[in-house]
C-alpha cells in the first residue's frame, strides 16, 4: 500500500490530451497549472504520471527523469541527478529501483523502495530532432514534488507505566493529510486492528507484563522509530531453589536462592524458617541464603519474600531434610557389629570357663565335714554339763571345747537373764586312749 496524494485524473485522460498538443512542445504532470505533490511512506513505491508532446516532424531520440541536487535551480533549467535515462546513464543510487513506461508519448516513471533521501522535485526531459538538424531538448516545467512521510510515535503517559494502567499510542505523519490506514506493530509483528478509534491512535489496557515490548506504527511499507513500553509490576512467581539439593548430608554446604519475576528487579530479599502453621523465624536478607555446614537442627520449611517499589510476594515453602552421612552410618554399623561379636565371645568364654570349673569340682574327693556342737536350748546345755561332771585327774586329759551358741527363741533369752554375769565353763569328757 502507498501513501500518495493523487489527483483524480486517469492516464487515459492524459493520453486524450496529446491530440490537442500534437503540434507543440509540452510535458504534462498531474496538473497543468501547478506542481504535483506525492506523499509516500518510506519503503513504498511511487508513480510519477506523465505525458508529453512534440511536433510531428520531429523524432524523439532520448528520454530521462532527473532531480535538481547540490544547489541546482528547481525550475528545471538546470539538470541534476539523473534518475532514469533511456541511454542507461542512471545515477547509482537509483539503479534497480525504477520502471519506465516507454509507450507512445507516455513518460510515466515508477520509483520503488523510496527513502527520505528521495524527497525532492522530479522533472521529465526529452530530446527530439528533425531530419539532420541538431537535437532539441525540452523539460516540463513545474515537475513533481515527492515528500517522504516521517512517522512519529508517542505514548500519552508520563512517568512509569504500571500494571493495570491504560495507555494510548499516537502515531503522526508529516504527510498532510495522510491518505492511508496506519499499521501497528509490536516487536516487529502486526497487531490486530481496532475499531471506533481515531486514525493514528492505538489504545492499550489494562496493561499486563505481557504488553511489554517495542512498538512501531507504519504507513504502507514505512515504519516509525520504535518506542519501548515498559510495564512495571511487583514480584511474582517467587520460588526457592536449593543447590545442590533440598536433601543434604549433615555437615555439607547448602545454598538457597530466591528466584522471581519482577520489573524492576526485586530490591529486597528476606528469608524465613517456618516454626508453626502461621508463625516463622526471620533468618536474614539477600537473594542467597547459605549453610556452610548444615546441621540436623536445620531441617525444616524455608521461604523467602521478594520486594520492589511496586509490591512484594512470598514464595511457597521448601522442605530441607538433613540426613546422616552414609559413610558415618557404615562406620556406626561396623562398630555395632564389632561390639556384638565381642559380647558373644566374652559370654562364650565365661560359659566355657564355668563348665570347666564345675567339671573339675566334681572330680575332687569329698572330705568329711566335722560336726560342731550346737546348743540351741537350755536343756541341751545342762545335758552337756551333766555328762562332763566326771572328775578329771590328769590335766593332760582336759580338752576344752568352744561352745557354739546359736540365737535361741524367747525361752533362751529368759535363761540368759537368769545366768547373767555368770561365766559358764563347759568341760568335755576326755577321750579314753
Amino acid at each position: 500500500m502507498h501513501c500518495q496524494y493523487i489527483l483524480p485524473l486517469s492516464l487515459l485522460t492524459l493520453l486524450s490530451l496529446t491530440g490537442t498538443l500534437a503540434q507543440t512542445w509540452s510535458v504534462w504532470y498531474r496538473g497543468s497549472d501547478r506542481n504535483s505533490v506525492i506523499c509516500a511512506s518510506k519503503g513504498s513505491s511511487v508513480v510519477f504520471d506523465c505525458t508529453y508532446s512534440y511536433p510531428a516532424t520531429h523524432k524523439v531520440i532520448q528520454k530521462l527523469w532527473f532531480t535538481p541536487r547540490g544547489g541546482k535551480k528547481l525550475d528545471g533549467s538546470q539538470q541534476g541527478d539523473v534518475v532514469y535515462d533511456t541511454s542507461g546513464l542512471n545515477e547509482t543510487r537509483y539503479r534497480g529501483r525504477t520502471e519506465f513506461y516507454d509507450q507512445y508519448k507516455n513518460c510515466t516513471l515508477k520509483l520503488n523502495n523510496v527513502t527520505e533521501d528521495d524527497s525532492g522535485r522530479f522533472f521529465f526531459r526529452f530530446y527530439a530532432k528533425k531530419d539532420n538538424q541538431d537535437p532539441q531538448g525540452f523539460t516540463g516545467s513545474g515537475g513533481v514534488d515527492l515528500n517522504i512521510s516521517v512517522l512519529s510515535l508517542k505514548l500519552n503517559e508520563n512517568g512509569p507505566v504500571k500494571e493495570r494502567d491504560n495507555v494510548t499510542l499516537a502515531c503522526t505523519s508529516s504527510c498532510n493529510p495522510p491518505q492511508m490506514e496506519f499499521l501497528w506493530f509490536k516487536d516487529g509483528r502486526p497487531l490486530p486492528g481496532v475499531s471506533g478509534v481515531p486514525g493514528g491512535q492505538y489504545p492499550l489496557g489494562p496493561l499486563s507484563p505481557n504488553d511489554t515490548g517495542c512498538y512501531t506504527c507504519g504507513l504502507g511499507q514505512g515504519t516509525s522509530t520504535s518506542i519501548l513500553l515498559d510495564v512495571r509490576y511487583a514480584p511474582r512467581d517467587v520460588s526457592v531453589k536449593a543447590s545442590p539439593s533440598p536433601e543434604v548430608v549433615k555437615g555439607s554446604h547448602l545454598t538457597l536462592t530466591c528466584n522471581n519475576n519482577a520489573n524492576p528487579a526485586a530490591e529486597t530479599y528476606t528469608w524465613f524458617q517456618r516454626t508453626a502453621l502461621l508463625t516463622s523465624l526471620k533468618l536474614g536478607t539477600g537473594k542467597v541464603h547459605t549453610f556452610n555446614e548444615i546441621d540436623s537442627d536445620d531441617s525444616g520449611l524455608y521461604f523467602c519474600m521478594a520486594q520492589n517499589a511496586f509490591g512484594s510476594q512470598n514464595s511457597t515453602d521448601l522442605e530441607v531434610k538433613v540426613k546422616v552421612s552414609a559413610h558415618l552410618m557404615v562406620v556406626l554399623a561396623a562398630l555395632g557389629a564389632l561390639f556384638l561379636v565381642t559380647a558373644v565371645i566374652v559370654v562364650l568364654y565365661i560359659y566355657i570357663r564355668r563348665r570347666k570349673w564345675i567339671t573339675a569340682e566334681k572330680k575332687l574327693p569329698t572330705k568329711p565335714v566335722p560336726q560342731k556342737a550346737t546348743l540351741s536350748t537350755p536343756e541341751d546345755i545342762y545335758e552337756n554339763m551333766r555328762q562332763s561332771a566326771k572328775p578329771i585327774t590328769d590335766p593332760d586329759d582336759l580338752n576344752y571345747a568352744e561352745p557354739k551358741i546359736r540365737p535361741a527363741p524367747s525361752p533362751r533369752r529368759q535363761w540368759n537373764n537368769k545366768a547373767e554375769d555368770d561365766d559358764a565353763v563347759i568341760y568335755s569328757q576326755p577321750q579314753t586312749h
